[in-house]
């Protein structure tokens, strides 16, 4: 069973919290409780030694521990009130006043108080349990020595040198002091518990909305986008996701325009073979030289075109092998414009060109580059009228790039034409594939509207960069690209 994530969150958080609670819980305990005690234990260590100062004294006065059970008797504090008068023989020549005084600054009250002689026995016992009895003698190293003119004479034990640490009092203060660290533990857990879940829901939120968003993605829902509440890791994730959206949704239409495109041009070839195929078959249409070479016109048309396609989808791909070397950019130039000098010729174009001398070499793939300069020229040639001119110009850039392998310098080349131009809606255009800006015109004149897609791509792959630039329409235009001079060493 798929569990979701704010469950996943909220059992560790629930886990951690109550690990949490249980620690804050022991350690407070275990801290108050010694601390507790420790208190405890000093104020009775303070009550024994001041006690011990007053029982001195009487046991000065008396001689004796006789009757020092009476003065410590619970009963004779009750008696000790105002009015109430004892004899100075029962209180060792001490008056009632002093006797009062001095056990209210020893701080005796509800503590059990143990007097033991020097011989270990109880000699008295403000509960009376233990009067008479020998004291354990591991109670008397803890007790308050009693001493009287440089001689111990007895040793008094308080509260929790006798028994327990805890009387029933101090034990139930400790008890409503834990159980209100407990609430207090309980209630900061429920409180952590309320926000953690608020926290992980404003967490997964989006999380399930981009979720969801991918799954209708990839039910083929291109319009499919998740909404970008914040700018934390959880918003990066859903811009990178609309980005991711947006580009397969771009992708989808460029699949579906090439897909019609190509069903296009691949139609109307192979629509007239077919007619004209039929016509011979039928006897309508002679089978001489010259209609057997408009066929195979159309079938070279065709293979250029599935031939441009291989070449744009590798290129796309990465996967267009390049067959690097040191290339003479004036060489390639004049041998590919030599190339197009008769169908120039044949227009009435004037085809001219400009090589700067002492140009670097380029690093380039030769075949390829020529490809790109042979589909620049028959784009200009495409669109360039009668009396036209089309000049090509080759120098070195005049802005350079400085890379991690030092200063690199560039070569550019700029194919102008005084054609129709380009208008500044197309521009931006104009190097994807099977864009026209006139497409009768560029249907007519026989091109399959790959050309500059496939120069783009042939650059870039070098490492260069292309461009176009136009003045707009009627006023021609110039296209440009750029590719890295070879590194001498």
């Amino acid at each position: 069973m798929r569990k979701s994530l704010w469950l996943k969150l909220m059992s560790l958080f629930t886990l951690v919290i109550i690990a949490g609670v249980i620690a804050t819980i022991v350690a407070i305990n275990v801290s108050v409780s010694t601390q507790f005690e420790r208190f405890v234990r000093s104020g009775d260590l303070l009550q024994a030694q001041e006690l011990a100062g007053v029982l001195a004294n009487y046991y000065a006065r008396q001689g004796s521990w006789a009757g020092v059970e009476t003065v410590l008797s619970p009963e004779t504090q009750a008696m000790m009130g105002p009015g109430m008068m004892m004899s100075e023989t029962q209180m060792g020549g001490i008056t009632t006043a002093e006797m009062i005084e001095m056990m209210r600054g020893s701080g005796m009250g509800g503590d059990r108080v143990v007097l033991v002689d020097t011989q270990g026995t109880v000699v008295a016992d403000t509960t009376g349990a233990t009067l008479g009895e020998h004291h354990p003698n591991d109670h008397l190293s803890v007790g308050q020595a009693v001493v009287v003119e440089g001689q111990q004479v007895g040793t008094v034990l308080v509260g929790s040198m006798i028994e327990p640490a805890l009387n029933p009092l101090d034990a139930d203060f400790l008890h409503s002091v834990n159980l209100a660290v407990l609430w207090a533990a309980l209630a900061t857990g429920m409180l952590a518990l309320g926000l953690g879940s608020l926290l992980f829901f404003q967490i997964t939120r989006p999380v399930r909305e981009v979720t969801a968003a991918a799954e209708a993605l990839a039910a083929g829902e291109l319009n499919q986008r998740a909404h970008v509440r914040s700018q934390d890791e959880v918003g990066r994730l859903a811009v990178a996701f609309n980005r991711m959206a947006d580009a397969l949704a771009q992708q989808e239409s460029l699949r579906r325009n090439m897909v019609n495109d190509i069903a296009h041009e691949l139609r109307t070839p192979l629509t007239l073979m077919q007619g004209n195929l039929e016509a011979m078959l039928d006897g309508y249409y002679e089978l001489s030289p010259e209609n057997i070479a408009s066929l195979h016109q159309d079938t070279l048309m065709m293979t250029r075109l599935v031939n441009d396609l291989r070449v744009l989808s590798l290129a796309e791909a990465g996967q267009l092998s390049l067959e690097l070397g040191d290339v003479d950019m004036g060489e390639l130039i004049e041998r590919v414009c030599e190339n197009f000098r008769a169908q120039a010729a044949e227009k009435g174009i004037t085809l001219t060109w400009d090589v700067s001398p002492h140009l670097p070499l380029i690093q380039s793939d030769e075949q390829r580059l020529a490809q790109v300069l042979s589909n620049l020229l028959s784009n200009a040639l495409q669109h360039t009228p009668a009396e036209g001119t089309i000049h090509i110009r080759c120098a070195v850039a005049e802005d350079q790039e400085v890379d991690r392998a030092g200063t690199k310098s560039w070569v550019q080349v700029s194919v102008r034409d005084s054609g129709a131009g380009i208008s500044a809606a197309d521009l931006p255009y104009v190097f994807e594939r099977f864009y026209r800006t006139d497409k009768s015109r560029a249907r007519a004149s026989g091109g399959t509207g790959l050309g500059l897609a496939i120069a783009r791509q042939l650059v870039e792959a070098h490492g260069g960069r292309i461009w176009a630039e136009s003045q707009g329409p009627g006023r021609g235009s110039v296209f440009h690209f750029v590719l890295p001079a070879a590194i001498s060493t």
